[in-house]
């Protein structure tokens, strides 16, 4: 196992003994913050009602439009993540996944119970050892968002913070 995905799964765990009746919380998400060198690891994950207003599969065009547009915007990573700027952090790839983006679903899947949006971001940044803060601006994106719960593991050791619209950045 690679030191990012080590500290992943640590703050992945911590997510889930943290808060377990909260895996699925309308207007609230979760947000795994890795920092493995250079490398700045996120890891989003969001009931599709927080981000998208609706959790089945798109029935509508304007469902599908909607659905198009929520994607688009969370491939925005520069918009939506800002690391501190003394990091020199780029972002270099963002990875969006739920069964709603799907053209056609999968055989047997559910698309009408409690779909999640899952996405990951990777940045690079070159001077990691200022990176100590990461503000996030899902909130303006994603107004049905309230509420983001944020677990990050650094090489100084692990905190969590609660983000809302009006708290976004998150310290270590």
């Amino acid at each position: 196992m690679t030191p990012t995905a080590r500290l992943l799964a640590i703050a992945g765990f911590a997510l889930l003994t943290a808060a377990p009746a909260q895996a699925h919380v309308h207007g609230q998400a979760s947000l795994a913050v890795a920092v493995d060198g250079p490398t700045l690891t996120l890891m989003l994950d969001a009931p599709a009602d927080s981000l998208l207003g609706f959790e089945h599969a798109p029935r509508t065009p304007r469902e599908r439009e909607a659905a198009v547009q929520v994607k688009r915007s969370l491939e925005a990573t520069a918009a939506l993540f800002r690391p501190a700027a003394a990091a020199g952090c780029t972002p270099v790839q963002a990875r969006i996944r739920s069964p709603l983006f799907d053209a056609a679903p999968a055989a047997g899947s559910r698309s009408d119970g409690h779909a999640d949006i899952e996405a990951e971001y990777t940045f690079r940044c070159s001077t990691p050892a200022r990176l100590r803060e990461l503000r996030v601006d899902l909130f303006d994106a994603f107004p049905r968002l309230q509420r983001l719960q944020v677990e990050v593991a650094a090489p100084g050791g692990q905190t969590a913070a609660r983000l809302t619209p009006r708290q976004r950045v998150v310290r270590w």
